[in-house]
Formats: C-alpha cells, sequence, structure tokens
C-alpha cells in the first residue's frame, strides 16, 4: 500500500476526489467535442449551402422577374411606337390623304364633301385614341395659314382655342430635330374653365418630307403617365422596389409610387439593329436592370435594393445562429450528464479494485501522472487484477483460445461439399422409396451434377464444352418443371468447344431467358450461337421472348458500369463484371432487345488472354 501511495503521489490513504475536478473537466471537454463536431458539422454545412444556394435562386428569380417584366413594358412600348409608325403610314407616306388633310387645313370654308373627309381623316385617330387605355389623345399638324390642327378630342379646330397648345409653341424646335420620335413631359390643362391639370408624356413624330432636319408637320401622341404608373406598382412584389421610365439622358418620364432616387445609366452605344437590349449592374446597394427602348429612345429600369433581395439570406443567418447556440446549449447540458454518468461509473470500478485481495508478490511500475480515463483504468488493473488474480486471467485465456480454436473447427466442416452429399442421400432415399428411377431422382441428379460443377474446381475458366454440358443439366430441369413450353438449339462453330470460357457463365443468361420468355409465351425458343472471330469466341443467347423496354434495357446498361451490387437483374449483372474482372474493363457483354419480338445477348471470351495468362504462369 506504501508502494502505491508512492507511485501517485499521494499522502495517507489513497482518495479519488483528489484527482475529482481535473478528471472531470477533461471528461466534460472530450464528450463535449464528441456532441458538437458531429452537430456542428451537418449544420454549418447545411446552413452555408442553404443560404448560398438562396441567394443565388432568390437573385436569378428576381433578375427573370425583372426580365420578363421589362419585356411587358418593352413590348407596351413597341406598341406606342407601331400605332406612331401607322398613323405615319396614313398621314405622311400616303399622299391621297395627306392631299385631303392638307387642304382642310388650308382651307377657308367646307363642303359636304369635305365633312365626310373630315370625319373619315379623325375616325383614323379615333381607333387608337379609344381602343388603346394608355393614350390620352392623338393630334396631326400639318403647316397652315389658319393654324388648325386634327385632334381625336377636339377634331378641326384651331390651335389657339385647344387645351393642348404648349407643344406649338415648341414646334419650331421640334421640326428642326433629326430624331425619328421625341419624348417630352408636359403638363396640360384639363378644360379652360377646370383649374386642374394632366401630366402627359408626348411623343412627338415628324414627318419625314422635306430636306434633312427639317418637317413641315408632325403627328402629336399624349400618354397617360397614371397607366404606366398603376402597372409598375402591379409589377412591385418587392418590398422597396421601384421602376420608372427615363429618356435618353435617363431623367425620369414616368415612375412608380416607391420612386426614391435618380439612377444615373451607364454611357453605351445603342443597339444597330433598333431591338431592345438588357443590362444589369449594381449602384449603391440597389440591384439596376435596364433595358433600352432605342425607337423611343427611353430606359425601361427596374431597382431592387439589395436589403431586400437578401432579406431571406438574413433570415436564415439569424436562424442558423440561433439553433447553433441552442444546439450549443443541449450539447453542453447532455455532455455534463454524460460526464456525471460515466464519472461515478469509474469511482464505482475504483472502489471494486480497492478492495480486491493483493498478493505479497511485487507489481509492475504503474505510470504517476493520470491523463485520461484509459491510463486510469490501466492503472487500477495493474494493482488489482493482473497481480492478485494473473493464474485466473491465465485460465480464463487459454479457455477462450480453445473455444475459438473449437468454432474454427467447427465453421472448417460447414462448406458446400455438405450441400452436394445431402443431394446424393436425397437421390437414395427417393430411389428407395419409389422404387426406381424417376422424375425426381433425375432433377436432384442433375441437381447434384451442377453442385460438383460449382465446387469441385477453384478454376474459374472451363472448356465450352464442359460449360455445356453442364448448362444442358440445368435445361433438363427446367424441362421438367416446363415440358414442352420452350426448346433450346445449340449453333457451335467447329473448333469452338475447346476454347475457355467463364465458369457458370451462361447458365444465369439461359435461366433469365427462360423465366421472363415463359411469362408471356406459350412456347419460347432459345437458340445458343458460339462463333469464333480470330482470337476471341463469341456466344450469343437469342430467344423470342416480349423483349425489353428501351427505358428498362437503359437502366439494365447502367447497372454494367455502376460499382453497386445490387440489380433486379443479378444474372446479367454479375456476368458482366466477371467478364470485366477477367479480361479487363473492356464492354464484353452486348445486350440488344426489340420490345414484343426478342432479346439478344452476346458475351465476348478473348482467347489470347487465356494464353498470356498460362505463359506467365
Amino acid at each position: 500500500m506504501a508502494k502505491r501511495r508512492g507511485n501517485i503521489g499521494m499522502k495517507g490513504t489513497f482518495q479519488l476526489p483528489l484527482i475529482d475536478s481535473a478528471l472531470r473537466r477533461k471528461f466534460f471537454v472530450s464528450h463535449l467535442m464528441r456532441i458538437l463536431i458531429p452537430c456542428f458539422i451537418p449544420l454549418f454545412i447545411l446552413g452555408t449551402l442553404t443560404i448560398v444556394i438562396t441567394n443565388q435562386y432568390i437573385r436569378y428569380n428576381v433578375e427573370q422577374s425583372n426580365a420578363n417584366q421589362l419585356n411587358q413594358l418593352n413590348e407596351l412600348a413597341q406598341v406606342i411606337s407601331s400605332e406612331l409608325d401607322s398613323l405615319s403610314l396614313s398621314f405622311d407616306k400616303d399622299p391621297k390623304i395627306t392631299l385631303k388633310l392638307k387642304s382642310l387645313l388650308s382651307a377657308p370654308s367646307f363642303s359636304y364633301e369635305d365633312m365626310e373627309a373630315l370625319f373619315y381623316l379623325k375616325n383614323v385617330l379615333d381607333v387608337p385614341a379609344n381602343s388603346k387605355p394608355f393614350i390620352h389623345s392623338i393630334s396631326v399638324y400639318y403647316e397652315n395659314p389658319y393654324n388648325r390642327v386634327l385632334s381625336s378630342r377636339d377634331g378641326l379646330t384651331q390651335i389657339n382655342r385647344s387645351d393642348d397648345t404648349s407643344w406649338f409653341e415648341r414646334y419650331s424646335d421640334l421640326r428642326s430635330r433629326k430624331e425619328e420620335m421625341i419624348t417630352e413631359v408636359r403638363k396640360i390643362d384639363a378644360y379652360g374653365f377646370d383649374h386642374q391639370s394632366n401630366h402627359l408624356v408626348t411623343i412627338y413624330k415628324p414627318f419625314s418630307y422635306g430636306y434633312p432636319g427639317y418637317h413641315k408637320g408632325l403627328i402629336i401622341m399624349n400618354v397617360l403617365p397614371s397607366y404606366f404608373e398603376a402597372l409598375f406598382d402591379y409589377f412591385n412584389e418587392l418590398p422597396g422596389r421601384y421602376f420608372y421610365i427615363a429618356d435618353k439622358d435617363g431623367e425620369p418620364i414616368m415612375k412608380s409610387s416607391g420612386f426614391t432616387q435618380y439612377i444615373p445609366l451607364p454611357l453605351r452605344e445603342g443597339s444597330q439593329d433598333g431591338n431592345a437590349s438588357l443590362s444589369r449592374f449594381e449602384y449603391a446597394d440597389n440591384l439596376i436592370n435596364v433595358k433600352q427602348v432605342p425607337r423611343l429612345q427611353w430606359n425601361l429600369i427596374s431597382v431592387v435594393p439589395k436589403d431586400s433581395l437578401y432579406s431571406l439570406p438574413r433570415t436564415i443567418v439569424y436562424m442558423t445562429v440561433i439553433l447553433s447556440l441552442f444546439s450549443l446549449l443541449l450539447s453542453s447540458v447532455y455532455a455534463l450528464w454524460i460526464t456525471r454518468r460515466n464519472y461515478r461509473q469509474i469511482v464505482q470500478i475504483a472502489s471494486i479494485l480497492e478492495s480486491a485481495d493483493r498478493p505479497a508478490q511485487p507489481m509492475p511500475d504503474i505510470p504517476s501522472k493520470i491523463n485520461d480515463v484509459y491510463e486510469w483504468i490501466i492503472k487500477s488493473i495493474l494493482e488489482t487484477f493482473l497481480e492478485h488474480k494473473y493464474v485466473k486471467i491465465q485460465l480464463s485465456e487459454r479457455k477462450a483460445k480453445m473455444e475459438l480454436l473449437e468454432l474454427k473447427a467447427l465453421q472448417s466442416q460447414m462448406n458446400p461439399h455438405f450441400l452436394y452429399n445431402t443431394l446424393h442421400s436425397i437421390y437414395w432415399k427417393t430411389l428407395q422409396l419409389t422404387g426406381g428411377p424417376n422424375d425426381a431422382c433425375r432433377m436432384i441428379e442433375q441437381l447434384s451434377d451442377l453442385m460438383e460443377y460449382a465446387v469441385r474446381s477453384k478454376d474459374d475458366l472451363v472448356p465450352l464444352n464442359m460449360e455445356i454440358a453442364h448448362v444442358q443439366s440445368f435445361i433438363d430441369i427446367q424441362h421438367s418443371r416446363f415440358p414442352g413450353r420452350f426448346d433450346v438449339l445449340w449453333d457451335i462453330q467447329e473448333g469452338a468447344e475447346a476454347c475457355h470460357v467463364i465458369k457458370i457463365s451462361l447458365q444465369p443468361l439461359i435461366e433469365n431467358s427462360i423465366h421472363y420468355g415463359l411469362e408471356s409465351r406459350e412456347f419460347l425458343r432459345i437458340k445458343v450461337k458460339c462463333r469464333l472471330k480470330g482470337t476471341t469466341l463469341q456466344v450469343t443467347i437469342l430467344d423470342n421472348g416480349t423483349g425489353i423496354p428501351k427505358e428498362r434495357l437503359e437502366q439494365i446498361r447502367a447497372s454494367f458500369l455502376s460499382e453497386s451490387m445490387q440489380s433486379d437483374h443479378v444474372g446479367l449483372s454479375n456476368t458482366s463484371k466477371r467478364l470485366s474482372l477477367q479480361y479487363g474493363p473492356a464492354s464484353l457483354l452486348r445486350i440488344l432487345s426489340k420490345p414484343g419480338c426478342a432479346t439478344s445477348i452476346t458475351l465476348t471470351y478473348p482467347q489470347q488472354a487465356i494464353a498470356a495468362n498460362n505463359a506467365v504462369n
């Protein structure tokens, strides 16, 4: 006892509580790490992947949504330009209409025919103005001595009597500009006696005749911004997102109710073919999508704040952190509980060791410092059982070894020959009971031959004629089970019988043909062709069964390349893998099938590989 106390470095009686706090801390840290690592690694990976995938998914969806919505706005803008083109074809390109309207604008008085023509021309303006909800009014102006204009709202009237006159004040500037279409934001009075005003976006299309840069008339189309603003609000799905339409200089023309700031647009060349182009960029924590409408010189702009775009990933981050803290708390409680339980077990083991009898022989040196629980248990074993129960341990070990040797001896006697010998016993017993040979005896005899063939030799390669002989035994057994329902025809080229094949490689395939073919055929024909082609032997098994569907055939072919051993067609899959293992990774099993007609399976046995193996041996 004194030696034991000296090795431990304690005075007086051995007391476990002196190492209690340090050992408990080690236990607690060890258990906590074992719990936290399996807990936090999946949580961290899942949280990271979720955040990244969600971020990409949301950004992609928002970009697609913005692109679709801007495309819809672009289609609406194209409708505006198309309406202006249609009006231009009538009032600018059609000489009959152009001359008639000019004469009406310049005539001092009107005849009945003039009134009818005026009614027709106004109807040309009324059709798009009344059918399109976003059009406020349309006017056509040619220079004339009476300053008359044809309007969809007022008909033929003088400009100074119309509610809309501000455009005429800028006419001299408009007719000298070279743009095909000019956009302007205006405010006009609704009626002369009303103080209300309408905010309009006016699109001018000057007539093209005359020398370049000089026009003697124009079409004025007033568009309602309120229609577009309502459409913007309908498109707005994310908080803080807004749309607006800007002119070529980036100045807002129409904007949604949530418009907060003007976005400076990057300089870029317009589309050469007149088609709208889409671009994306970031500005001031916003994701900007811009689609150009070259003919109108508009920029359709969508602004999405990143705060609203990444609100869901941030929520996932917060939830991940909260779950991590919660997991840490639970893991700490659980680790503390395991520590206390294990420590109580160790104290119990120590008390048992202390109570054991100790003989007088000297003990081996024991560690003076305890680093972990395993060293502590080893120290206790050295102090008790290795010293006091050495003989008992030796006897126990000897008894265990004897039991192990006995178990191995029993296991070594269990082999396939047991089943083979049992079949022979059943054969003679059946012969004895029936008084002579019968179908059951023949089936048992054939099955015994197959078992003997499978276990009597460890060689994996056998001559073809030996393989065929044992396949015929299998076929005879199947004939006994399905009399008159199938036939097997052998077509063997001369000289092929001596070629070597993998043992038990044909029987599983013929078994497949019989199993699946008899499910849908009253009579099944199977043909086995053996042909020598150079240094290879090809064996083709052809049956007239119902065939294999295309999708199922692809799955079977894929199983040939899979490393998994699980397959619905075990015979096909295992035979393909055995061919690959024996001859190399080349594809040596080919299966062709026509649904409702036939199935063909071809096995290739390279003979030069056998010769090379024999030479090496």
